[in-house]
């Protein structure tokens, strides 16, 4: 009898310990979109990142970053004055001038969309470092 409780007990602890190492492989995951701007005129360059989405799985953030992409090149969202060609995981936005559309073009705004692990921040890291 003590031999099958001890048994029981260990079927437990192990059932517990395996339940947990199970729940920390689990991650969640963050579709990150990655925004690029060139001004022609000015010459000004500025990249930003911005999250999106939160997903628990991998294929459910890559299924949203589909989304995102459609939503984005469609062509009911395209801003005036503006052509629109996805590239991958990518919307390039060539924009003109609004009062001078035929004539060369006066900036491009890249939108890369990418899946991270929520462990993963590509803004770098937060507040001051080691002194």
């Amino acid at each position: 009898m003590i031999r099958g409780t001890r048994s029981a007990s260990l079927l437990a602890v192990f059932c517990v310990l395996t339940s947990a190492a199970t729940a920390s492989a689990e991650c969640a995951w963050v579709l990150w979109n990655d925004e690029a701007r060139l001004d022609y005129a000015t010459q000004a360059e500025s990249r930003l990142w911005h999250p999106i989405a939160g997903t628990v799985r991998k294929t459910e953030c890559e299924a949203r970053l589909r989304q995102e992409i459609d939503r984005v090149a469609h062509p009911d969202n395209r801003p005036k004055g503006a052509l629109l060609k996805v590239l991958g995981d990518a919307v390039q936005v060539v924009l003109f001038r609004s009062d001078k559309p035929d004539q060369q073009a006066a900036g491009i705004q890249t939108f890369r969309y990418v899946c991270l692990p929520d462990s993963v921040d590509p803004r770098g890291p937060k507040g001051p470092g080691p002194r």
